[in-house]
């Protein structure tokens, strides 16, 4: 008694999607924190940028 193929495959689909939202989000944080401590490591060498 299992689901139908038409019902794998959105389940599927919608499985997949959520994952991608969720790695997308944790991109974005360790991006943003790796963004920072280099900003900052890169002021501290070269100083503040003139723009």
């Amino acid at each position: 008694m299992g689901l139908p193929s038409c019902e794998t495959l959105f389940w599927g689909g919608v499985a997949v999607a959520g994952a991608a939202v969720f790695l997308m989000a944790a991109c974005c944080v360790i991006f943003y924190v790796s963004g920072k401590k280099l900003k900052k490591r890169l002021e501290e060498e070269y100083g503040k940028p003139y723009c």
